[in-house]
């Protein structure tokens, strides 16, 4: 198996994890404090989801460049536009869409720790004792 093929698994991984953990945040949320709170959530975990989707599109794309130095060019600039949309996103979450920014962040931080499924993989990029 490749790079791109184990990079694509991985993502997939990483994806599918995130996508449960905003499920869960947002039936939390839902449960304890209502549908606003719910979807906030998912709206904090759909920004993870994005971000986690655009990274990966980038990683692939750096690979793909001629030189070492462009895929740096590639993943520097994209780790710049990454943080601003996060910016962005959450900021219009909050002010423009009138969300609830406990759930929505929270959603955000947590969908995070979606990563952490690429480290317990079989032959995943980063895995510990290796």
């Amino acid at each position: 198996m490749g790079y791109i093929d184990t990079l694509s698994r991985d993502t997939r991984r990483v994806l599918q994890a995130q996508a449960l953990l905003t499920l869960l945040m947002a039936s939390g949320f839902g449960l304890a404090r209502g549908l606003p709170e719910a979807l906030a959530a998912l709206y904090g975990g759909a920004i993870t989801i994005f971000i986690t989707g655009w990274l990966a599109r980038r990683v692939r794309q750096a690979g793909q460049t001629g030189s070492p130095a462009a895929g740096l060019v590639v993943i520097y600039s994209s780790a710049v536009a990454r943080y601003a949309a996060v910016i962005v996103l959450v900021g219009a979450g909050i002010g423009l869409l009138k969300l609830s920014p406990l759930p929505l962040l929270s959603a955000f931080a947590v969908t995070q720790f979606g990563f952490l499924a690429s480290l317990q993989s079989p032959g995943g990029v980063a895995r510990p004792g290796r």
